[in-house]
């Protein structure tokens, strides 16, 4: 894993954020009662507007195409930033509408997580890595479930969402300029591959070729990431 840094630190930042920051379930609850004098409506039209946003950042997420590993660095910063402002929201409007961006965020750099990590993970490795993600991600809440909740109790309700900004804009900062650095060196070597010619295989004479026999008589000969799989079967049943 040290020799893949740009593994080792996405999933360092993915376990810490997800200590500190993703308590939702702890820190929510003390915003209503305690900042805001609400109950269980409150909490849950918290809940609603934040489940909005993520929502939206799905979507986003989705139609964005592939992204920089320095992208998570900023998505952090992004998500701290909107939980610093719902943890400082005077009023409960105030606090809905920046729960909306603290939805957006935390879908969008739960998603980036994800894609970062399968796209530099090898083929073989894949599995192995995401099971990581799972466990740094889902496998730190019950972790800090406990800390969130004492700050909440014995600090202040506030501070439980503090504690998740800091520690979200922390890695991000940290992280920054490691992942811009990656992202320098893998940049050069990206040669996006071409797609393949259908219009060569599926010619004419290519297929005049594959049924007469003038193409190879070993199937492993053929070129068969331009080969159609059917066409390779014709060879075969040819032979």
């Amino acid at each position: 894993m040290r020799a893949t840094p740009e593994l080792l630190i996405p999933l360092l930042m993915i376990a810490v954020i997800g200590t500190l920051a993703w308590e939702f379930q702890v820190s929510l609850p003390l915003m209503a009662n305690k900042v805001f004098g609400g109950g269980a409506a409150v909490y849950g039209v918290m809940a609603s507007v934040m489940g909005v946003g993520a929502v939206v950042g799905g979507l986003i997420s989705a139609a964005r195409p592939r992204p920089r590993t320095r992208a998570l660095c900023l998505a952090a910063i992004g998500w701290g930033i909107a939980i610093l402002a719902a943890a400082a929201a005077p009023s409960l409007p105030v606090e809905l509408a920046a729960l909306v961006f603290v939805g957006y965020g935390s879908i969008t750099f739960n998603s980036l997580a994800k894609t970062t990590l399968q796209l530099v993970a090898k083929p073989t490795m894949r599995g192995r890595v995401m099971a990581l993600w799972a466990l740094a991600w889902l496998g730190s809440t019950p972790v800090g479930g406990p800390i969130v909740g004492w700050v909440g109790q014995d600090v202040g309700a506030r501070w439980a969402l503090v504690i998740g900004s800091l520690s979200a804009l922390l890695c991000g900062i940290l992280a920054l300029p490691a992942l811009a650095r990656i992202d320098r060196r893998s940049a050069p070597g990206e040669t996006p591959a071409a797609p393949p010619d259908s219009r060569s295989v599926l010619s004419p004479s290519w297929l005049a070729a594959s049924l007469s026999g003038a193409l190879p008589d070993r199937p492993a000969e053929l070129d068969r990431d331009r080969a159609p799989a059917m066409l390779v079967a014709i060879h075969l049943l040819r032979r």
